[in-house]
C-alpha cells in the first residue's frame, strides 16, 4: 500500500473541493477501472452472487448517469444484498473490493466525503494488490508488478479528470 500511500493519498484535500455526487462518480470510476485488473477474469475471480451485486450498481449508473447516486432505495437495497451474500470461500481481495462499495452506499444522507472517497480508492487499490502479491510487500515489489501500475496509473488520471 506505500505506493498508494505516496502516488493517491496526496489528493485527498483536493478531492474536498468536489461537490459529493462527482466523488460517488470517482469512486465509481474506479471500481469499473478495477475490475480488469483481476486475474483470474472478474467473473471467474468473484463468487456469482458477489459479482452480480457489483454488476447492480455499475447497471444502476449505466441507465441514469446523472442521478444514481441519488438513488436511497437502491443504496439500502445493495446494503441489504451485501449482509445477505452467502458465506461461501472467496479470495483475499474480493472482501476489500467490496467494502468500497460499501463504503459509497453508507455515505451518510448520501454525502460521499473526501475522506471516505479516498477510502473506497484506497480499498480498491488494496484489492489490486493483494490479488497479486502475497507475503511482506515493499514498494518495490509494488513498483515492479504490472497490475499494481496499471491500478495506480488510472487512479490517478481518474483523479485528475474530477478535479478538472
Amino acid at each position: 500500500m506505500e505506493l498508494w500511500d505516496r502516488d493517491i493519498a496526496p489528493y485527498g484535500e483536493e478531492l474536498e473541493t468536489l461537490d459529493s455526487s462527482t466523488r460517488a462518480d470517482l469512486v465509481l470510476d474506479v471500481v469499473a477501472s478495477t475490475i480488469p485488473l483481476f486475474e483470474p477474469p472478474f467473473d471467474d475471480f468473484f463468487p456469482e452472487a458477489h459479482s452480480e451485486l457489483v454488476k447492480s450498481v455499475l447497471a444502476l449508473r449505466a441507465q441514469a448517469p446523472a442521478s444514481w447516486w441519488d438513488d436511497a432505495a437502491f443504496a439500502r437495497d445493495f446494503l441489504a444484498r451485501y449482509d445477505l451474500l452467502p458465506d461461501v470461500p472467496t479470495r483475499p481481495a474480493v472482501g476489500p473490493f467490496l467494502i468500497a462499495l460499501v463504503r459509497l452506499f453508507e455515505a451518510p444522507g448520501g454525502c460521499l466525503s473526501a475522506d471516505d472517497a479516498l477510502e473506497c480508492l484506497s480499498s480498491c487499490y488494496e484489492a489490486v494488490l493483494i490479488s497479486q502479491l502475497t507475503g511482506r510487500v515493499t514498494v518495490e515489489d509494488e513498483k515492479q508488478d504490472p497490475k499494481c501500475q496499471q491500478a495506480i496509473a488510472c487512479q490517478a488520471d481518474l483523479v485528475l479528470r474530477a478535479l478538472g
